[in-house]
């Protein structure tokens, strides 16, 4: 069994590609599990400057980037 994530680009399209898999559902050849849409707007906190700071340490990368190159390689 392999699962697949399905994106379906148009919202208008939706209802077409609902058709066409439940044609397949119906076969027997798969089942369509409908996810709840999310908000893909991330709601994370920003880091505390002692974790940044313990961030840059386990990274091991200061000795050969300066403090700014090291932030800007882990997204901080």
């Amino acid at each position: 069994m392999k699962t697949f994530q399905l994106t379906v680009l148009m919202e208008k399209d939706a209802d077409k590609v609902m058709y066409v898999l439940s044609g397949l559902v119906v076969a027997g050849m798969i089942s369509v599990i409908e996810n709840i849409e999310i908000d893909a707007t991330p709601t994370g906190v920003a880091p505390t400057d002692d974790q940044v700071e313990e961030f840059i340490d386990e990274s091991e990368l200061s000795p050969y980037y300066s403090e700014q190159e090291v932030k800007t390689i882990l997204h901080l």
